[in-house]
């Protein structure tokens, strides 16, 4: 199970690291890299050297290589005192302050062999078990005996195909320079290869054999920038808080104004219906007021001898029906009155036989000028 649990992350790695998103991870770290000041990405390129360490014919030769060049810093003969030689090397590697970078040993394209492999693209995820059991096809050796790694070359999608250069390298004399390096404290993280204008930038060391070097400063930073993102998420978290307690403050002072505001709806909805009440009684008074008028100046105008039936104030028009002993005689009394004119019969008089008075039906206009 743990294997298969091994495969299936190393699988999933592969997969992020050589799929779309992969690739743009690393096209926008290197975008980011180069946006950086030149000051803080000179450090950057500090701390990513790497020391070299060749063993050629009983000396051990130290490089320590940057961006740009490959300096040389010393060399150790085998045959010399254990002791010295360590302490030189703690020396060495704390002068130059390369305690916790990378460290390979150097093989020389004599110390290799290389061939380009076509292989179906199905195998890419699993190549390096499928190069194990095919590696004597490949290569004079078997698996066993050599270390190897590669460099995809192209994938032919069409064709289901990837192609790739095959490089290794003789098991027993890169683990005899294993060994003379543990002796001196420089156990390899990995093992390159110099091709005449420098390592080409692989790794021929197995997992299980890569010495793992633990960068102090870089776990600092590590934690540092986590630290850093776990408090812009409280900060952010907070920020969120405080915004929502500001909207619900917001929202309960609103509630509070829509409260009022409803009363004092209500209060002007009462004061406007008081209004109208009062202007409807004033009307209805300043109405009533003018038809007592109206009735008082028909009483005064009209003689003791005449009475009505029936009295219409409509439309600023007055309508009598009535009985009188001079009908004709009421036309003039009613146009002399300030309060009417255009006085006229709607219809002939005629005389009631059991009073033996006028019947009459007179209507006059309302005056409009001021009866004051």
């Amino acid at each position: 199970m743990a294997i298969a649990l091994n495969n299936t992350i190393r699988n999933f790695r592969f997969r992020l690291t050589n799929g779309p998103v992969g690739q743009f991870l690393h096209w926008w770290g290197e975008e980011l890299r180069k946006a950086l000041p030149s000051q803080l990405r000179e450090r950057m390129e500090y701390a990513r050297r790497r020391l070299l360490m060749q063993v050629d014919a009983g000396e051990i030769i130290l490089s320590v290589e940057d961006s740009s060049s490959v300096q040389v810093l010393d060399s150790f003969l085998v045959d010399q005192d254990l002791q010295l030689q360590q302490q030189r090397v703690r020396e060495l590697l704390q002068q130059h302050e390369l305690g916790e970078v990378h460290r390979d040993l150097l093989l020389t394209d004599a110390d290799i062999l290389s061939t380009e492999v076509v292989m179906p693209l199905a195998t890419e995820a699993n190549l390096r078990q499928a190069l194990a059991y095919e590696m004597d096809r490949h290569t004079p050796f078997q698996a066993a005996e050599v270390f190897y790694t590669w460099k995809v070359l192209s994938r032919d999608r069409e064709a289901g195909q990837i192609h790739f250069e095959l490089i290794v390298t003789r098991r027993a004399p890169v683990e005899s320079h294993i060994g003379l390096l543990e002796r001196l404290g420089l156990a390899p993280t990995g093992a390159d290869v110099d091709m005449g204008s420098g390592a080409i930038g692989i790794n021929l060391l197995p997992e299980a054999l890569r010495f793992r070097i633990v960068n102090q400063r870089v776990r600092a930073n590590w934690l540092m920038g986590a630290a850093t993102l776990v408090l812009m998420a409280l900060v952010m978290a907070q920020s969120l808080w405080l915004r929502e307690h500001q909207i619900e403050m917001v929202g309960e002072a609103i509630e509070d104004v829509r409260a009022e505001s409803l009363a004092v709806q209500q209060i002007r909805k009462q004061i406007d219906d008081a209004a109208a009440a009062a202007g409807f009684l004033q009307g209805r008074k300043a109405e009533n007021g003018s038809k007592l008028e109206l009735l008082a100046e028909m009483t005064r105008i009209l003689p003791d001898n005449t009475y009505l039936d029936r009295l219409t104030l409509q439309d600023g028009a007055i309508q009598m029906q009535g009985k009188s002993d001079n009908a004709q005689g009421l036309i003039e009394l009613i146009n002399e009155s300030p309060f009417f004119e255009g006085a006229s019969f709607r219809g002939p008089t005629r005389l009631d036989s059991r009073s033996r008075k006028e019947i009459f039906d007179l209507n006059a206009n309302i005056s409009s000028r001021d009866a004051g």
